[in-house]
């Protein structure tokens, strides 16, 4: 299979470094399942083929589809990042959903999908590889998938506190909410690229993907 023989290539020539998912540095998953750590292959690539850095995913996993995997701590955002701008100055609410949009605008998510094509395309027309022209057409015709995979919402209570901004008890989530669609809209809005429709998914989604995509390939 064209996919396993990449795979085993670019283990062999260190382009692949294979981790549980819980221990890929921005993961917010806490998976066994192990992927491509592919930060590092992006170091890699860029230093040896004298690149500036690219904006890769965070992981690969090459298993009947090509998964391209972005994590996205928001919880550690709204922990942080968010909490520390609002508590600056008084803002007002349509102050405060431009920070989430900005943020959003900031992932930059087509230029990690393009960029993370062609750090593959790399190591595909490696001339140590040499895919023929048939397996490199069976490697077209394989389905590519782009996920960006969130944590689980968790309450924001400490705006509610400090800062008085919501209005009722469990309205502090509206914030996290916010930023979901506005991270669907921003993947809905990418187009004439090179993978399936991107998608927002949470950790269990993408475990029971990849659990069938797995059992699909043993099936083989």
């Amino acid at each position: 299979m064209i996919l396993k023989k990449i795979l085993n290539f670019g283990i062999d020539k260190n382009y692949f470094i294979k981790k549980p998912i819980k221990k890929i540095e921005k993961s917010c998953c806490s998976l066994e399942k192990e992927i491509i750590d592919f930060d590092n292959t992006k170091e890699i690539i860029c230093k040896e083929a004298n690149q500036q850095t690219r904006k890769s995913c965070d992981g690969l996993c090459l298993q009947g589809s090509i998964n391209f995997i972005e994590f996205k701590s928001l919880n550690n955002f709204f922990e942080k990042e968010f909490q520390y701008k609002l508590n600056q100055e008084n803002i007002e609410e349509i102050e405060i959903i431009e920070i989430i949009k900005e943020k959003v605008k900031d992932f930059n998510f087509k230029r990690k999908i393009t960029d993370s094509l062609w750090l593959l395309d790399y190591i595909l027309r490696h001339q140590d590889l040499s895919l023929s022209n048939s397996e490199i057409d069976k490697y077209d015709s394989i389905e590519k998938n782009y996920f960006v995979v969130k944590d689980e919402i968790i309450a924001l209570v400490d705006l509610t506190i400090n800062l008085n901004l919501l209005s009722y008890e469990g309205n502090s989530l509206k914030y996290r909410k916010i930023m979901d669609i506005e991270i669907q809209n921003s993947l809905n809005n990418i187009i004439n690229i090179e993978v399936n429709k991107p998608k927002l998914l949470n950790c269990n989604e993408l475990e029971k993907i990849l659990k069938e995509e797995n059992e699909q390939t043993d099936n083989i």
